[in-house]
């Protein structure tokens, strides 16, 4: 499944993207990786209005 958020230039936010967010806050708690990867998202639409509701599912696994 792919992100849908769409910015002013109807660009699209994309795998790449999230995947990226998440390797940059891997070292977090599962609430901080939502909170960075919701935040990055919404800095992606900036002043575009958010017609469907956001969904992550995080699991971290502990070693």
């Amino acid at each position: 499944m792919e992100p849908e958020a769409i910015d002013i230039n109807k660009l699209q936010y994309g795998l790449e993207r999230l995947v990226e967010i998440i390797k940059q806050n891997g070292q977090f708690s599962a609430s901080e990786i939502k909170e960075a990867a919701i935040a990055d998202v919404k800095r992606h639409i900036g002043e575009q209005k958010v017609y469907d509701d956001i969904t992550l599912v995080i699991l971290k696994q502990k070693y």
